[in-house]
């Protein structure tokens, strides 16, 4: 006869049986039909201290369980259902974590009132070329003696102008005050091994450092080409503008870099559909982190830089080199040219921080270093202001 079962609640880990008719044996009380008792040699289960448990039917949330309360007690934090903290108590509890510091919205919000050296005078990077007669004074009356510092300046034109040469001089006079400064090649290669036999970029910029400055190889390896570092980003070797902008921040911000040149901006983006957008960007960037920075860029046939009207808006400064044909005797006169001759001008069409020349310089290039400078037949009416220290 069976025993009669009990009308309280059933112990699982008790050593009663009843007979089971399914499986003709006896069985511990709890164990479910077909299914080996515990205590039966060769059980896989006999001796372990889960067995019996309900939580063992479902060994990943025994586990679970297990960490939750670990985690609670090493941490020494009140826990909540499931050995978990309730958020909503967190600022309560005796360890909770320090407070956000992140000013959040308020971050790009400017009170005015509350800055100090509220008005500058812009400052100027010499770069020994025409470029530092065109933005002025305050006072209009003198040049400014420098490009603009601490600011992103679009230099366009068509090729073979003397942009690059004017800038590689300026990279050699800024670098040998002792600020560092970086060169970075969208298009050429730089340097190339001697049996290939080539006057490389490295060479050109190398002669036409020693004659800016004077000094010889080695003094100028010393106190001008250990200030300055050249990033290679050419298209086509497959780099983006994405990597560019990865390449720039960590050289920028690794060498605390002030004085950038970059030929060209147009190349950085091969499509040269977002020229101006790339511009925009890199100055944002460049006021963050008081950078100067001169692109050199490409010009249309139309006489507009690449880019367009959008590039000249973006710039804080755009110089403009360009072809002026003397079409009556009348204005050849005036620029000292023949008739019907094409000389060159450059002109600054913009500066946001400075006022600008109103009218074009006629430039010419240095015999030696290939440097825009001010041709000897400026016109009297159109001359270039002084610069004062």
């Amino acid at each position: 006869m069976a025993k009669k079962k009990s009308d309280g609640p059933t112990d699982i880990l008790a050593s009663s049986v009843i007979s089971n008719p399914n499986a003709g044996g006896m069985h511990p009380a709890g164990t479910p039909p077909n299914m080996m008792p515990m205590n039966m040699p060769g059980n896989p289960m006999q001796g372990n201290p889960m067995a019996g448990n309900p939580m063992a039917a479902n060994p990943m949330f025994a586990m679970m369980q297990m960490m939750q309360t670990m985690m609670g007690a090493n941490s020494g934090m009140p826990m909540g259902m499931g050995g978990l903290m309730d958020p909503s108590a967190i600022p309560f509890a005796a360890n909770a974590p320090a407070t956000d510091n992140d000013a959040g919205l308020d971050a790009d919000i400017i009170r005015p009132a509350l800055l100090k050296n509220r008005i500058k005078n812009q400052q100027g990077i010499e770069l020994g070329c025409v470029l530092d007669h065109l933005c002025l004074r305050d006072d209009r009356k003198h040049s400014l003696g420098g490009v603009p510092k601490g600011c992103t300046i679009a230099l366009a034109g068509p090729p073979g102008k003397g942009k690059t040469r004017s800038s590689l001089a300026g990279l050699s006079k800024v670098a040998l005050t002792g600020m560092p400064v970086a060169f970075v090649i969208a298009e050429e290669g730089f340097y190339n091994p001697p049996e290939f036999g080539r006057d490389d970029l490295c060479s050109r910029m190398t002669k036409i450092g020693l004659k800016t400055t004077g000094l010889g190889e080695e003094e100028f390896a010393q106190k001008v080409l250990s200030n300055m570092f050249v990033m290679q980003n050419q298209y086509h070797r497959g780099k983006s503008w994405d990597d560019f902008v990865g390449k720039y921040r960590y050289l920028v911000e690794k060498e605390n870099i002030r004085f950038v040149v970059i030929d060209s901006l147009n190349m950085l983006d091969p499509t040269r559909n977002r020229t101006a957008d790339n511009l925009s960007a890199l100055k944002t960037y460049n006021h963050e982190k008081g950078i100067t920075c001169l692109c050199i860029g490409q010009i249309r046939d139309t006489g507009m830089p690449v880019g367009g009207e959008a590039l000249m808006h973006t710039a804080d400064v755009v110089f403009i080199v360009e072809e002026m044909s003397l079409g009556s005797k009348e204005i050849a006169d005036f620029w000292g040219g023949k008739y019907r001759e094409k000389i060159e001008v450059v002109s600054v069409v913009k500066s946001v921080t400075t006022p600008i020349l109103q009218y074009p310089i006629r430039i010419d290039r240095d015999p030696e270093t290939g440097v825009m400078i001010a041709h000897a037949s400026q016109p009297a009416d159109y001359p270039l202001l002084p610069i004062v220290s």
